[in-house]
């Protein structure tokens, strides 16, 4: 009964995206949207089609909702926007996210896939031969028939065969006993922006076939600024951009940035100092166990907090004092109801900070959040590459929140 009832919510839900455009939107640039796909278009056979379609529905439900938050002023006090955390410095500095040029676009890029879904549906697909991205596994897996179907490599495999480092191999597979535990249940709940839930609670097969990316369990140069627990406890899932499920290189001509996903992040865990060329927001989905349990760093790229070392005409490296006498107060509280919302502008220098302390059972929770990127399509400013900060003392190592961090910010292009 209550899988019949889910997929007649998400059949009603679909069924009535086409006539919901916004009147913010141009419908001239919305229907009859003419679509390239990056790379050819997927085919499937008649049985590996029932349990696409059964994804893509639950895509559809995804994307609408997210954008509806987006353009959400209701609990805000933006018009047709909801309100977006940028900086958490100097008592924190927020903006409405859909006064950005980048997210007008990507809310745009959503509406057009949504009122034209069957055309859409062509760059769309399961993406079961891509070998680098995996299935959780364990429960998510036992209750979806699409993961089912779909078989890739499990987190479990991935962490006996491809990580190196003992410790993180051990983390990673705490860290994969416990995925279903993080991403359900009653401590992950929707901001109020959205009109409905679209958590691993709601659409089960999305959540566990999307594919998803260790991005820092393996070896590499980057790693030597990360810390080993969150090497072992982070992943994402790409659902709409360049990795993801529906793969979209231009509507109507114009190049699409959108990346649109989730990710899951261990508690106990400090997500280190970073920045990338791109900018990139995220909605909290959890509800905290004790207060200021999830804490975010921000500071931008031209703030005066940051001073210039050297530059090249590539790249500027830059440092940040987070050992100031009121550096704690540069780390803003943000859950599912409070600030859930935070975007960073390109180059903006960021960091998460979960507290497991206040959990009963901290290996079981995590932070769970919906993810975008949404200028991923402009390659001359270093897409895809997220660059660690490190201690300004110790060059090469992790920089902890106590002291001198230093960063190389991308020289954007424009």
């Amino acid at each position: 009964m209550k899988k019949t009832f889910v997929a007649m919510s998400l059949l009603i839900a679909n069924s009535a995206l086409a006539s919901e455009l916004p009147d913010f939107l141009d419908v001239n640039d919305i229907n009859n949207a003419a679509f390239k796909c990056l790379g050819d278009a997927p085919t499937y056979s008649k049985v590996d089609q029932k349990y696409v379609d059964q994804l893509w529905d639950e895509t559809l439900t995804y994307l609408r909702a997210y954008a509806s938050a987006l353009t959400n002023g209701e609990k805000s006090h933006c018009l047709n926007s909801d309100e977006a955390l940028f900086d958490s410095t100097e008592g924190g500095k927020k903006i409405c996210v859909m006064d950005r040029r980048d997210m007008k676009l990507m809310v745009k890029n959503i509406y057009q896939v949504i009122n034209n879904a069957d055309k859409a549906k062509q760059c769309f697909g399961a993406r079961e031969e891509v070998d680098w991205i995996y299935n959780p596994g364990g429960e998510l897996t036992k209750n979806s028939p699409v993961a089912q179907h779909f078989k890739r490599t499990t987190f479990d495999e991935f962490f006996e065969t491809k990580v190196i480092n003992k410790e993180v191999q051990k983390l990673g597979k705490l860290f994969t006993k416990n995925f279903y535990k993080m991403v359900t249940g009653d401590e992950v709940k929707m901001p109020s922006a959205f009109p409905y839930d679209i958590s691993a609670n709601a659409l089960p097969n999305l959540w566990a076939a999307a594919g998803w990316f260790p991005m820092y369990a393996e070896e590499s140069k980057r790693n030597d600024k990360n810390f080993n627990n969150i090497r072992a406890g982070y992943a994402y899932a790409e659902i709409f951009g360049h990795w993801g499920l529906l793969r979209i290189d231009e509507i109507n001509g114009e190049k699409v940035g959108a990346e649109i996903g989730m990710t899951v992040q261990s508690v106990d865990t400090l997500y280190p100092y970073h920045n990338h060329a791109v900018s990139e927001m995220y909605y909290n989905m959890r509800v905290p166990a004790c207060t200021n349990q999830f804490k975010s760093f921000a500071v931008r790229e031209d703030s005066p907090l940051v001073h210039t070392i050297k530059e090249d005409d590539k790249v500027r490296r830059v440092q940040f004092d987070a050992a100031q006498h009121n550096g704690h107060t540069q780390w803003l509280a943000g859950s599912y109801q409070q600030d859930p919302l935070i975007y960073f502008h390109q180059n903006t220098i960021h960091a998460f900070d979960v507290d497991g302390s206040c959990e009963a059972k901290p290996e079981e929770r995590a932070i769970v959040s919906v993810w975008a990127r949404s200028n991923a399509h402009d390659k001359r400013n270093d897409y895809g590459t997220t660059l660690l900060c490190e201690s300004a003392k110790k060059p090469g190592t992790p920089a902890n929140k106590d002291e001198v961090i230093q960063c190389d910010l991308t020289k954007l292009k424009w």
